[in-house]
């Protein structure tokens, strides 16, 4: 009798180190191709995201822009000397004249951050318009002003300031047109009378008693005082207003910066700066005025500061690059946002 035997046969060492390569191959094609979509992926949620802050930056900036000089003073009010350069940045004039503050200030170059490229610097812009919302859109009146050397009271009648709070900041014309700013550091007498005393948080209240060009210009005239002073017969006015600016810190980041008004906040909470936009390589700003004529610094590195008020519109572009750590595919992306925004308001003026 016969005895079949069955035979059998499997894969040998070489077959299956070779399916094994081929498999290890084909994986990391797949891989390679996921990974790539994961890159490409995270490169549209960047673009996305970066272009999203600078158009909310760029959308921020462009409300103030339209809003300023709106209810303001066609010329400016005037502050101390250099102020302008402490506060917002903008270069120092090399004269000792008072500051005027215009509805748009401009800076043109001002500095640098860990992000701008060699040899560039970035602009600030600031804006100043009226708050309408103040007194039902009606100026304060005030009918008498008293004072000692660190204190000038704006006295209204009765009730007449109801609306007014302390780190207020206060447009005040005098009865012969002359404009000024304040910052009120109470209310008093009722709510009737703002006080204006020295030491407030942005320095532009001064004393009384200093030399002409150094006392507050608040001062009124008479007595013996006919020069840097203002004269508030038959009456003057006070109105709330804001400033804001925008400019780029030394991290990159773009920050929206508001001075005073913040009701109820303590005097080291009135110099607000709030951060728009991160990674901002570049914020630049470009001016039209009234001639036709386009460019940078309107007011001549602040020599000149009454030419900001013959600004017609203004072209701001920031540029953005995308967040570190990111691959290769992203790391030298940027994006570059301009827009285009009209002073309507800066050439009129609401009693």
């Amino acid at each position: 009798m016969n005895r079949i035997t069955k035979r059998q046969e499997g894969f040998s060492i070489v077959e299956l180190l070779i399916v094994t390569v081929l498999f290890l191959i084909v994986m990391a094609a797949v891989f390679g191709i996921l990974q790539m979509a994961v890159t490409m992926r995270d490169s549209l949620d960047n673009s996305s995201e970066i272009m999203n802050a600078a158009r909310v930056s760029i959308n921020s900036a462009g409300r103030d822009a339209v809003n300023a000089g709106l209810g303001y003073s066609r010329v400016g009010g005037v502050v101390p000397d250099d102020l302008a350069s402490t506060l917002i940045g903008i270069p120092m004039d090399p004269n000792s004249d008072r500051d005027v503050f215009t509805a748009i200030m401009a800076g043109n170059d001002v500095n640098s951050s860990v992000l701008s490229l060699p040899g560039e610097k970035n602009d600030v812009v600031a804006f100043m318009y009226r708050d309408l919302a103040f007194n039902s859109g009606a100026p304060m009146i005030i009918n008498s002003v008293n004072y000692s050397p660190s204190i000038i009271d704006l006295r209204g009648a009765p009730g007449s300031c109801v609306d007014c709070r302390p780190f207020d900041l206060f447009l005040v014309e005098s009865g012969n047109g002359n404009h000024a700013l304040a910052m009120a550091t109470a209310i008093v007498d009722t709510n009737s009378t703002i006080r204006v005393e020295t030491g407030d948080p942005l320095s532009l209240n001064r004393p009384t008693d200093s030399s002409p060009s150094q006392r507050s210009i608040l001062t009124p005239c008479g007595g013996g005082i006919t020069s840097n002073c203002l004269t508030y017969s038959p009456q003057g006015t006070a109105k709330r207003v804001f400033l804001v600016s925008y400019g780029v810190n030394s991290q990159g980041v773009l920050v929206r910066t508001l001075y005073g008004n913040n009701a109820g906040a303590p005097a080291s909470e009135q110099i607000r700066e709030l951060p728009l936009s991160n990674g901002v390589q570049s914020f630049q700003v470009r001016y039209l005025l009234q001639d036709g004529t386009y460019t940078d610094d309107p007011s001549n590195a602040n020599v000149d500061q009454g030419f900001m008020n013959e600004i017609v519109q203004l072209e701001m572009t920031i540029t953005v690059k995308p967040k570190d750590g990111l691959s290769n595919l992203t790391r030298n992306q940027v994006v570059t946002l301009s827009s285009t925004f009209s002073t309507r308001n800066i050439k009129y003026d609401i009693e």
